[in-house]
Parts: C-alpha cells; sequence; structure tokens
C-alpha cells in the first residue's frame, strides 16, 4: 500500500503555513542568512571547532559505512532533566559522548559493528558499550537495544549483513537511499499526521545520508549527485539556535511550557511545529545567503540546508553557555 506522505522540505512549507505555536521571523531569517554569508566570504562555511575529532570514525576502517549506519541508528535522545545527572563519556556529553562509546568498543575488540553480532545484543552487553563515567545511564537504552536488533535483523535478511549494499542500491542517490532507510527500517520513519496530513522529518534518515557525504567529502560511498535535496535535521538544538537568532518565535503558552521543562509528546501539534518551521527556516536561510551570494557576486556555492544545519548545531555547542537562556523543547523518542 502506498503511503501519502510530505517530503521533509514540503512538510516544513505546510506546517509552517499552519502553525499556531511557533512562527518564523524574517528578520531572524535575514540575520541568520548573514552570519553565514560573512562565515563563507573565506571561500567555505566556516564550522565552529568542538574538539572532538578524535572519536570520529576511522575512514580506513574497513567497515567505516557500517559504523557510521551503527552511530546514526543510536543517534537520538541525548538529554537529561536534571544536568548532574547527565550522561557522559570520556568527558563528552550528547552524540559525541555516542561517539566515544563506540569509539571505545571497537577499541576494545567488541564487534559492535557486525549486525549477526548486535541483532542479539543483551541489555548487559549494551549497557557495557554505553557505560558512563559516572552512574548516569543514557536515556532509552531499551530503545536503543531494541534498535540494535531490528536493523541488525533487516541487514542480514536484505543487506548481506552491511549498510554498503543498500549504498549499492541507491545508485549516488541521497533521495533513493533515504527512500530505501525509510521504507525498510521501521525505526527511521519520523511521520506524524498535523492537521489531517501525513507529513515527514526524517531527522536520523537525512543525518544518515548527509553524515557519509560528509564523512567521505562527497566522493566513495559519500557521493551523491543530489544531496542537496536533504533538509536540516529536525532535533531539539537546532531550533534552540534558532530562537537565539531570532529565526522563530513560540507563543507565550509554548515558552511557559518550555521554561518549566514540561515534556512535549512525540507527534503532538507543538512539537511538530517546532521541527516543521525549523525545517522550513533552515530552507528560507539557504535562500537568503544565495541572495547575498549573488548580490556580492561571490565565487562560493551556496551551503545546501545540510551544512547550514552542521554550522548552526556546532554553534550551539561553541556557545553552550549562552544558550542556556534559551529553553529547547524535550521529548522522548528515538527520532532525534
Amino acid at each position: 500500500m502506498e503511503r501519502t506522505v510530505l517530503s521533509p522540505a514540503l512538510s516544513g512549507q505546510f506546517i509552517s503555513e499552519k502553525a499556531q505555536h511557533v512562527k518564523i521571523e524574517k528578520k531572524g531569517i535575514e540575520r541568520l542568512g548573514e552570519e553565514i554569508f560573512s562565515s563563507l566570504r573565506e571561500n567555505k562555511l566556516q564550522i565552529p571547532e568542538t574538539g572532538a575529532k578524535s572519536i570520529h570514525p576511522d575512514k580506513t576502517h574497513p567497515k567505516a559505512v557500517d559504523w557510521v549506519f551503527i552511530l546514526d541508528a543510536l543517534n537520538f535522545c541525548f538529554w537529561s532533566k536534571n544536568k548532574e545527572t547527565q550522561w557522559t563519556v570520556c568527558g563528552y556529553t550528547g552524540y559525541y559522548a555516542l561517539e566515544a562509546a563506540l569509539h571505545r568498543a571497537i577499541q576494545e575488540d567488541i564487534n559492535i559493528l557486525n549486525p549477526e553480532y548486535y541483532c542479539k545484543i543483551t541489555n548487559s552487553e549494551l549497557s557495557n558499550i554505553l557505560r558512563g563515567d559516572t552512574d548516569a545511564v543514557i536515556p532509552l537504552l531499551d530503545k536503543r537495544l531494541s534498535v540494535l536488533h531490528e536493523v541488525g535483523n533487516i541487514l542480514i535478511k536484505k543487506y548481506n549483513s552491511t549498510f554498503e549494499t543498500c549504498l549499492k542500491d541507491s545508485n549516488k542517490s541521497a533521495v533513493k537511499l533515504l527512500s530505501i532507510v525509510v521504507e525498510n527500517f521501521p525505526c527511521f520513519r519520523d511521520e506524524a499526521v498535523y492537521k489531517g496530513q501525513r507529513v515527514s522529518l526524517y531527522k536520523r534518515a537525512q543525518i544518515l545520508v548527509s553524515d557519509l557525504w560528509n564523512f567521505y567529502d562527497g566522493s566513495g560511498w559519500g557521493e551523491f549527485h543530489d544531496i542537496d535535496e536533504m533538509t536540516m535535521f529536525a532535533d531539539y538544538r537546532v531550533p534552540q539556535v534558532l530562537v537565539y537568532f531570532g529565526a522563530l518565535t513560540y507563543s507565550d503558552e509554548l515558552m511557559e511550557k518550555l521554561n518549566k521543562d514540561m515534556l512535549l509528546p512525540n507527534g503532538s501539534e507543538e512539537e511538530v511545529e517546532i521541527r516543521g518551521c525549523s525545517i522550513h527556516a533552515v530552507e528560507l536561510i539557504k535562500e537568503k545567503t544565495g541572495q547575498l551570494i549573488k548580490e556580492a557576486a561571490l565565487r562560493t556555492e551556496v551551503p545546501n540546508s545540510s551544512l547550514i544545519d552542521y554550522y548552526l548545531w556546532c554553534y550551539r555547542r561553541k556557545y553552550a553557555q549562552e544558550m542556556e537562556k534559551i529553553p529547547y523543547h524535550k521529548t522522548l523518542s528515538i527520532y532525534y
């Protein structure tokens, strides 16, 4: 049965046109366009340094593609209500703590890149791999266990036990790879019904495609002729940066909930609006940046949405303390 679902870009536009709790602000879009344009004057988008190069996957590793796949399969929900009990690994927090944990597992000769192993991994084995610096446990450990079992079994049954097969089947198309991932791996199928319309956000599926593109510098396993079709990755941190720059504003009612640290259910109207408006805001920022490049006759390509997202995400990491005055939404979800 064919599912009628809008693409992330069309979903973002649809949601932003009907949103009641979140608004895209033109002045903030222009401000961020100028911020990114000024970074581009050096001929390349200057990504703020986050100091985590040593734990990134190793390009020379024979299973590097599967390393990126497992990272992004587990790349969700790192926030904690109480900062004192935040999960950390080797001093890293959030996504980088996950990178550090997998890097450590590979150094310890744990077969974490082999679906034959992780499709049957036990709770205690995964707890050991994801052990933190303190007693704090990674959120949704049981869901991560289910995700590993799910993706491991699917890779074994359909894809010769490696994500490389999915890449071969995609024939260098980011859109095709995205479709393969969301159609065949349910844990990546990040969709919702908003105002009677099925919409897609596809944060983790799109970040998987873009991570491979970025990791391999757009060649080899990372060569996609249509990478610019990917949108930003709608999570809970990039919207925080968009609010900081005034590109998004929230209703008083929504802001009150965020200030009180209230959870927003996955698929709720407010949560879908935050994520959908973030997607469309970045598309508008990309347009504004392109306009500034054209006006200045700058010899550089317009950065795609993936690069703008990465810039904003790293900006948040670099200025984490400054960002704390902006509340961000919290949702218990495997989708981001």
